[in-house]
């Protein structure tokens, strides 16, 4: 895999999507990032769903980080340097808790689990999920009232179930009221 701009672009993008539906309605961003990645790699890659599923979760820990504190410190969209220290310090202790573990499992010579991980798009992708976060999905939320945010976080359910299920079939099943024969 290789960063060329468009590559970063991408996934930059889809970090800074996945950000925003992550911390506007408490979502999981692997929702969005799994099928896109596996898509993305799915002619390029032996293993597309595994690497799409490690890169996820390596994204998870800097997008937590980052939300839970975005959230306590509370919605206030006007305090910049709050929320570059919150963002700073998600990706510095993401890099300490996630790193360390992977240094240690190659000291001891374990490799198993390290290869399902793209580092580089987790490492893209968590930059603009961070910023997702903390500059623009927390604050939203913040300032949403919450039968707004019940509304949308049905909506996303509503199509990301749908779409699970297959359109085709769902909307079959809407109007001809059963399966096929």
């Amino acid at each position: 895999m290789h960063l060329t701009w468009k590559f970063i672009g991408i996934v930059g993008t889809l970090g800074l999507v996945a950000g925003i539906i992550a911390s506007l309605l408490g979502l999981g961003a692997g929702i969005i990032v799994v099928p896109v990645l596996s898509y993305m790699w799915d002619k390029t890659c032996a293993t597309p769903q595994k690497l799409a599923q490690g890169t996820a979760l390596a994204l998870m820990l800097p997008m937590a980080i980052a939300g839970c504190l975005r959230y306590h410190f509370g919605g206030e969209p006007g305090n910049w340097r709050l929320a570059l220290l919150i963002a700073t310090y998600a990706l510095v202790a993401s890099v300490i808790v996630a790193g360390l573990p992977l240094l240690l499992a190659r000291a001891i010579g374990y490799q198993d689990g390290i290869f399902h991980v793209s580092w580089e798009t987790a490492a893209v992708m968590s930059v603009t999920a961070v910023i997702g976060v903390v500059w623009l999905g927390a604050p939203l939320a913040n300032a949403l009232p919450t039968l707004t945010l019940r509304y949308v976080f049905a909506t996303v359910l509503l199509i990301i179930g749908v779409t699970m299920m297959g359109w085709h079939t769902a909307v079959y099943h809407l109007f001809m009221g059963g399966p096929t024969r």
